[in-house]
């Protein structure tokens, strides 16, 4: 079993292109240079292609909505599995009873098999 080990230190350019995709809401290319505008973060906008590519490297879930062949929006899907700043965590935990399952299963393969023979 993989353990996902969450990235310390400084936040990288496509982390803070995630931080804005985090509403899981279509964002326009303009929406994000408004955000990023007059900013030391400015850069960020630079390539901004590229800083999607990386968002998909580490996990996400990245849709384009295109008009024609421009990009009117980018949309986060799976925005529940990054944290606030914009690092992929993974899938929220969930607690299952698969050795219950296995072994309801196994009692029900012996139960028929004793009816066959």
């Amino acid at each position: 079993m993989t353990f996902l080990t969450v990235r310390k230190g400084k936040v990288n350019r496509h982390e803070k292109i995630t931080q804005v995709l985090l509403s899981g809401k279509p964002v326009s290319p303009d929406e994000i240079a408004t955000v990023f505008k007059g900013t030391d973060q400015e850069g960020v906008l630079y390539r901004l292609s590229t800083n999607i590519y990386n968002i998909r490297k580490d996990g996400g879930i990245v849709k384009v909505i295109k008009t024609g062949r421009t990009v009117s929006a980018y949309q986060l899907v799976n925005f529940a599995e990054f944290n606030n700043d914009g690092r992929y965590v993974g899938k929220p935990k969930v607690a299952t009873k698969t050795a219950q399952v296995n072994s309801d299963a196994a009692q029900v393969k012996v139960e028929v098999s004793s009816e066959v023979n």
